[in-house]
């Protein structure tokens, strides 16, 4: 195998590089940062408004989230308190010891003296009382539209045209329900049934 010639170099490769070299060597100290362009204030001055703003947000959140749980058991404790009022209510009715039918007049009685927690409580008993009962539905109904309770009293009637379609009581009080409602379709569909099968506009004794 024939061995490569070395070649020596020109003195204008010479020179040549070694401008080469001045010249990145040049280009190198160029390149030397000088610290002292750094805006050092102006970063300290932003580092601590973003760390000002991060602790300010976790902050807020974590007292929304303590005032949220605090909310919350008092919501859970307004209603454990209601409940157990309304308990006390049901056993003082109860103690009266009445039917269906007497439940039904205590409700009429509660409703007069305008006193709706009493009413519904005692409307609820006549219904547990005789569940195939029609009138005690019809009676719950009532009271729950006194009460501007629309949707449970829907719920009442409806249980009431269940046990007698033909009832046009119910009908006529359903209608009413579906006016609150503002579901006027469903109303006059309930009026023409409760003037098909007649009604009397007074409810109760």
């Amino acid at each position: 195998m024939e061995k490569i010639k070395s070649y020596k170099l020109s003195a204008g490769l010479k020179a040549e590089l070694n401008l080469r070299h001045k010249s990145s060597r040049n280009y190198l100290k160029a390149l030397k940062f000088d610290f002292h362009k750094i805006p050092f204030k102006g970063i300290g001055i932003f580092v601590g408004v973003f760390a000002v703003v991060i602790f300010s947000y976790v902050g807020i959140k974590s007292l929304y989230e303590v005032q949220s749980k605090k909310n919350e058991v008092a919501k859970q404790a307004k209603i454990q308190t209601y409940e157990q009022h309304l308990a006390q209510i049901k056993a003082e009715i109860q103690n009266k010891g009445a039917d269906a039918e007497g439940y039904v007049a205590l409700s009429e009685e509660y409703l007069k003296a305008k006193d709706v927690e009493r009413a519904e409580v005692a409307a609820a008993l006549a219904t547990e009382k005789n569940p195939a009962w029609r009138d005690a539905y019809i009676n719950q109904g009532h009271v729950f539209l006194v009460a501007n309770k629309f949707e449970k009293a829907k719920g009442a009637f409806e249980k009431a045209l269940t046990i007698d379609p033909l009832c046009g009581q119910a009908h006529y009080l359903l209608s009413l329900t579906y006016q609150e409602l503002k579901n006027n379709n469903a109303a006059k569909s309930e009026f023409a049934k409760a003037k098909q099968f007649g009604f009397e506009t007074e409810v109760g004794g």
